[in-house]
């Protein structure tokens, strides 16, 4: 039921001339078993038999295909407006909700599920028209005979109920199947991941295909044998009791009660009940298709109602204005950010932090591995929203109402950056000939190129990424740029150009720099250094006697 509502709430017209085409299919279906069956048994019908015939099965030809081609069409654009509502959720939501339900569970729904779901219902033009023929063909037989009607309905009953009450292991079982297959997701992306560590290591690659994913697979294997071959029996056995109903209604069950019946009536029974044991079929083999429809469907309603609905509208106007003489641009005071990561059982909190980042000027964050700086990056580009305390532009709070243009105000380079082929937009009409002038500058040009907004691969190395991911937050010119140890695996050159070209020719431009980093050798290319450590420090001299204002991270019992 819950596809059937899911199905006609997304496009009424057109389902329902769906379901009018299948009706006609139906009709015609079991009008064509009338027409044999009087061939049949009357060689004196009334009406032409061949033009009937031909005319029955034209209209089955058109209405079929008419049913299959609209439901076609219906399911295939359900599953486009699937993927982009869930898309837009997905920037809508808060990155941390994103973390906690994972990268594997994300891709199952936009992939496994939602191509479950419209494979499945590519039957359903089938199993309607054949419930149609069921229905036709069952008030046929009432016409012809209303004591075999009865009995045979009550036949019907007996064996439905009993498939459903058959169903509910094998469904079980497909629910089952669904939950493990996030696991077994999980454990292919980490062998894709980390295929290289394990080619380095045969011992630790066979141990995790063996004893980590083998038992996973193995599981999941087990499941789906187990479910579908319960409904392989049921149906089997279904078709078969099918057939043993209909022995009986015709051979025993008219001695057994003396009913004495002319033959071309019984003929007319026969071939009535025979013709329906396809429909029925159809309808009982369709069962495991919708089972795994349900479950699918379950599944990607649950991810959109965990997703935000809506990304949070913003101003009408940017409420941050320009940069205020001689005030700080970004003010945070008693910000605190506070988790608990996978896996763990403390959590990890930064802050509180008291900080004040100037205007056109670079600012460098250093500190510890582990000490909170990427999460203060994200903490600082709202990525990740604040337990308590207030981050500030210009003076302006930031709220769910001006997020957005706070964002906007950004660009950056993560440590764990995704590198796009397609500009998207990024740097105007003359994204090209800048494009190329830094690529020829981080001798990347033999490597990679820019036409129509679009590189021409991002099949590189790990430090060339970075390089090509510099370039396109340079052409996004924001006012803030954020690089998150951008040069933490860079050659020298390229960490002397980073440090020593780029920042100051972007301060020059009058952009306001944060850059997280470990090397100490380029610090004096800073106008202000904030170091971020496990507890709260003395503050102490750097280069012109400017503070180094030490922030705290406290790590609670």
């Amino acid at each position: 039921m819950n596809l059937i509502r899911f199905f006609y709430a997304s496009s009424r017209l057109p389902i329902t001339l769906a379901m009018l085409a299948a009706i006609g299919s139906g009709l015609s279906g079991t009008a064509l078993i009338k027409v044999l069956t009087d061939g049949i048994t009357d060689s004196a019908v009334a009406y032409p038999f061949g033009l009937t015939f031909a005319g029955l099965c034209l209209a089955q030809l058109l209405t079929r295909c008419s049913t299959q081609l609209i439901v076609l069409r219906l399911t295939h654009n359900a599953v486009r407006d699937m993927r982009l509502r869930i898309s837009e959720r997905i920037l809508a939501s808060p990155l941390r909700k994103l973390e906690e339900i994972g990268n594997p569970k994300l891709l199952v729904v936009l992939s496994k599920d939602i191509d479950n779901f419209a494979n499945s219902l590519q039957l359903a033009p089938q199993v309607f028209a054949g419930g149609v023929v069921v229905l036709c063909s069952m008030a046929y037989l009432a016409w012809l005979s209303w004591a075999w009607f009865l009995m045979f309905s009550v036949a019907l009953v007996v064996c439905f109920t009993g498939f459903r009450l058959a169903q509910r292991f094998p469904t079980s079982q497909i629910r089952l199947v669904r939950e493990q297959l996030d696991t077994v997701y999980r454990l292919f992306r980490d062998l894709l991941e980390g295929t290289k560590e394990l080619q380095l290591n045969r011992a630790r690659g066979q141990h995790f295909v063996s004893s980590v994913i083998a038992p996973e697979v193995q599981a999941y294997r087990r499941s789906v044998i187990r479910g579908f071959s319960a409904f392989i029996w049921i149906i089997n056995i279904g078709d078969i009791l099918f057939y043993a109903v209909i022995g009986l209604l015709l051979f025993a069950v008219p001695g057994w009660l003396g009913m004495a019946m002319p033959v071309d009536l019984l003929v007319k029974i026969g071939l009535t009940l025979l013709y329906l044991i396809g429909p029925i079929g159809a309808i009982s083999n369709a069962m495991p298709a919708f089972g795994q429809a349900s479950v699918a469907l379950g599944k990607i309603q649950k991810l959109e109602a965990d997703l935000d609905h809506d990304a949070p509208l913003p101003d009408a106007a940017d409420p941050f204005g320009e940069p205020v003489s001689n005030a700080p641009l970004l003010t945070l005071r008693n910000v605190v950010y506070e988790y608990t990561p996978l896996g763990d059982v403390k959590a990890f909190r930064l802050g509180p932090l008291n900080l004040d980042i100037p205007q056109g000027k670079i600012s460098f964050i250093v500190g510890s591995n582990g000490s909170g700086k990427s999460t203060l990056a994200k903490v600082l580009s709202s990525l990740y929203a604040p337990e308590s305390g207030t981050i500030s532009m210009n003076g302006v709070p930031v709220t769910p109402a001006n997020v957005e243009h706070y964002r906007q105000r950004f660009s950056a380079v993560f440590a764990d950056f995704h590198l796009f082929e397609q500009l998207m937009g990024v740097g105007g009409v003359h994204s090209n000939d800048i494009a190329a002038e830094y690529l020829r500058k981080l001798r990347i040009e033999n490597k990679v190129s820019l036409k129509d907004g679009r590189f021409s691969t991002v099949d590189l190395s790990s430090g060339q990424k970075k390089r090509v991911a510099l370039i396109v937050s340079y052409l996004e010119d924001r006012p803030i740029y954020l690089f998150d140890e951008w040069a933490s695996d860079q050659d020298p050159v390229f960490k002397r150009f980073f440090y020593a070209e780029l920042l100051p020719e972007l301060r020059e431009r009058g952009k306001t720099v944060i850059a997280i980093s470990h090397d100490d050798a380029y610090f004096h290319h800073a106008d202000h250094v904030f170091r971020i450590d496990e507890t709260a420090l003395d503050e102490a001299a750097s280069r012109d006697d400017e503070a180094i204002r030490r922030l705290s991270v406290r790590m609670p019992a």
